[in-house]
């Protein structure tokens, strides 16, 4: 990197500081939305599906306490639609489709603080040994959960106010 570079660089990043702009996980677990992001409970249900998600955003929350002052309810759907069609009408390749209705809010009050939508779509073969297809379809099932904790985790971080903790 040229002289000229790095000085375009330098001055690129202080012009960002005056305009307000912080990291998004600048404060770490003190300041920030790194203070929210360890204070909230996750409800997802019961079943496989909901398990595997709710994992997925521990892992990317990690939630320190299990009486966090926030709740995050997840209501997952997945649906299945065939993509590859054989001449025998054997279905090959499906792809699944995992759509996640979330709400944060208060332990203590019903009224919602954030509401969003996330979607994660995945595909996997289809083969003729029913287990084979069922390990792959649950492989699918993971990825596709981590992958929309992924995306609530960012939006609630990016969304963050200071005024959800009270």
């Amino acid at each position: 990197m040229s002289l000229f570079d790095r000085r375009m660089l330098l001055g690129s990043l202080l012009a960002l500081g005056g305009c307000g702009f912080r990291p998004l996980y600048g404060g770490g677990t003190t300041d920030g939305p790194g203070q929210m992001l360890g204070k909230v409970r996750i409800d997802a249900g019961r079943g496989e599906l909901p398990f595997r998600l709710r994992e997925a955003l521990i892992e990317n929350l990690r939630p320190a306490a299990p009486g966090a002052p926030l709740v995050l309810k997840v209501e997952a759907d997945v649906t299945r639609d065939g993509l590859l069609i054989e001449d025998d009408d054997q279905i090959t390749r499906y792809n699944l489709t995992l759509d996640v209705d979330y709400t944060l809010r208060r332990a203590d009050a019903p009224a919602p603080l954030y509401t969003g939508e996330a979607r994660s779509i995945a595909a996997y073969n289809a083969t003729a040994s029913q287990y084979a297809t069922l390990v792959s379809e649950r492989e699918v099932q993971a990825r596709a959960a981590e992958d929309v904790a992924e995306k609530i985790a960012r939006r609630l971080a990016a969304a963050f106010d200071p005024v959800w903790l009270g």
